[in-house]
């Protein structure tokens, strides 16, 4: 049974006190009790935060496989444009060069020279397939450098450079030209290539070749083998160094004039320059490419 009485006892007074101040934690039952407002325990801020302002690196991180010694081929290549248009040529000939892929008869490979984070060097040369193989070696006469600024995997666009495109084997060509510094190969004036290497370095992706030209006075001097998609180099038969109409002086009855045949698809207006200032067609391309093992040197 609970007795009440309504006389207020000193204890309880200091009982209820301490168990209020223990609810709050404010002190010892035997403390005056604190009544003013509770606050969090304050940390000193400094007036000014130092901020960790170094470059950062993150532009240039991935693809850290990239090493010397390295090779890509070519698994693609296609025209886009010529003279900012859409040329009737480009069907037919981008036909002609992804049956020549397929087939080792147009090879066009990197060999990376030289890599460090802002640019990497390479050497670009072009294959030939080895007569009676479906292997190809590599033709040294052909070799241009490229230098690419780089961020991470990206290949930025490159300076300019000469390039070349050979098809074909060494003994049969596809081009034929006696009289062009790199023999059966069409060059390609002021290129410049641009892609992005794929995270574990085994091809670049989104290759493209945003300028280059042809250049009207190397086309005047090349001939080509007719030929249609799939058919080998052989059925351009051998070269003849007898054979003296121009403009395929050295080739044989089987080629027929490049320049000729560009405009005969369509006119040209010539509207890019090559380094020396001569007129060509501006053309823009897209690539892409494979690693493959280095290839053998043709003999």
């Amino acid at each position: 049974m609970f007795i009440t009485s309504s006389v207020t006892h000193p204890l309880p007074v200091a009982l209820r006190s301490c168990s209020l101040a223990l609810v709050l934690g404010l002190g010892a039952c035997a403390n005056p009790v604190d009544t003013t407002p509770n606050r969090l325990p304050s940390i000193d801020i400094p007036d000014t935060i130092e901020l960790d302002t170094a470059p950062s690196d993150a532009s240039n991180s991935g693809c850290e496989c990239l090493a010397v010694g390295q090779w890509y081929r070519f698994d693609s290549l296609s025209l886009l444009t010529i003279d900012g248009g859409d040329h009737p040529v480009l069907p037919t000939l981008n036909e002609l060069w992804s049956s020549d892929i397929k087939a080792n008869e147009l090879n066009i490979l990197l060999e990376i020279e030289a890599v460090s984070d802002a640019e990497v060097t390479a050497r670009v040369v072009n294959g030939a397939r080895i007569d009676g193989a479906t292997d190809y070696c590599e033709l040294t006469e052909t070799a241009v450098t490229l230098v690419f600024p780089r961020e991470g995997c990206k290949l930025l666009t490159s300076a300019e450079s000469a390039f070349n495109v050979y098809a074909g084997t060494k003994t049969y060509p596809k081009s034929c030209s006696t009289t062009l510094p790199v023999k059966h190969a069409i060059p390609v004036s002021r290129a410049r290539l641009e892609g992005t290497i794929k995270d574990d370095c085994s091809g670049i992706i989104a290759g493209k070749v945003p300028s280059g030209g042809l250049a009207q006075s190397a086309l005047d001097q090349l001939c080509t083998c007719l030929l249609l998609p799939g058919q080998l180099a052989e059925t351009c038969e051998a070269l003849d160094a007898s054979y003296a109409e121009a403009p395929c002086i050295g080739c044989n009855a089987n080629y027929s004039s490049l320049g000729q045949l560009l405009t005969a698809f369509g006119d040209v207006g010539w509207t890019c320059q090559t380094e020396t200032g001569t007129p060509a067609a501006c053309i823009t391309a897209d690539y892409s490419a494979t690693a493959v093992p280095a290839p053998e040197t043709c003999d």
